[in-house]
C-alpha cells in the first residue's frame, strides 16, 4: 500500500485517546493484529525488551480496576487533609476509568539490561559515573515506549478506540502481582482497549511546531 507523506500526516492526526467503549469484545485476531504492530518498532541493539499482558478475563479487568480505585481514593484522602482538595477533585478516576468499560486492558512491561557500556569503562580502569552511559540511556524503556505508539497507530488502523494510561502505575505493585508480573520486569502503565462507543473524539489542540521545535540548520 503506497501512502503519501501527507496523507500519512492527515491520518495520524486523526488518532486520539479514547476512553469509553461499546460492550463487545475484540476478536482475538485484531488483538493479535495489535500486538504484532507493536513488535515491528526499532530497540536498541535489537533486544526487544518488552512484553505483554493481555487481559480480557472479566474478573481479572475488574481486580485491575478494583487495585487502582483503592490506591486512587487513598490519595484523594490524603489530598483532602491539605488545602487543595479543590484542586485534585476527582482527577483520580482518570486513572481508572477507561479501563472499566475497555474490552480487553494491554500492560506493556520492559526489562533493563546490565550497563555494558559502564562494565567496560570500568574494565579500561574509567569512572562510569562520569560517562552517560546505558543505564542513563533508559534504552530499553524508550524502546518500549516506541513499541507502544506503534500499538496505538495499529489499533487506530483497525478502527478500535485505545487510552494509553500512566495513572494505573499508583497501583504498580499490586498490578505486578495479579498478572504474575516478577523482576526483571516492569509495567508502563496500561492500555485500555476497546470498540467505539461514540465517533471518535475530533481534533484536540495541539502545539504548533513553531512552539516544540528548535532548528540548528546549515547556514546558507
Amino acid at each position: 500500500m503506497d501512502v503519501s507523506g501527507p496523507e500519512m500526516l492527515e491520518w495520524m492526526r486523526t488518532r486520539r485517546s479514547v476512553r469509553t467503549f461499546a460492550k463487545q469484545p475484540i476478536d482475538k485476531a485484531i488483538l493479535e493484529r495489535v500486538l504484532d504492530a507493536a513488535t515491528t518498532a526499532p530497540s536498541s541493539s535489537n533486544r526487544q525488551p518488552w512484553k505483554w499482558a493481555i487481559v480480557t478475563a472479566p474478573d481479572v479487568k475488574q481486580a485491575i480496576v478494583t487495585a487502582i480505585e483503592a490506591r486512587a481514593t487513598e490519595i484523594k484522602a490524603i489530598i483532602a487533609r491539605g488545602h487543595h482538595a479543590d484542586d485534585y477533585g476527582s482527577y483520580g478516576d482518570f486513572f481508572y476509568e477507561p479501563l472499566r468499560d475497555a474490552a480487553a486492558i494491554v500492560v506493556p512491561q520492559y526489562r533493563p539490561y546490565p550497563d555494558l557500556i559502564a562494565n567496560l569503562i570500568a574494565s579500561g580502569g574509567g569512572d562510569a559515573s562520569q560517562y552517560t552511559t546505558a543505564g542513563a540511556m533508559q534504552a530499553e524503556l524508550v524502546s518500549t515506549s516506541a513499541a507502544i505508539m506503534a500499538l496505538l497507530l495499529q489499533a487506530h488502523a483497525e478502527g478500535l478506540g485505545a487510552c494509553m494510561m500512566a495513572g494505573p502505575m499508583i497501583a504498580k505493585d499490586q498490578i505486578h502481582a495479579l498478572l504474575g508480573i516478577t523482576q526483571p520486569w516492569q509495567m508502563v502503565g496500561a492500555i485500555a482497549l476497546g470498540h467505539l462507543a461514540a465517533p471518535r473524539p475530533t481534533n484536540m489542540p495541539r502545539k504548533s511546531i513553531d512552539r516544540v521545535v528548535t532548528w540548528h540548520e546549515e547556514t546558507p
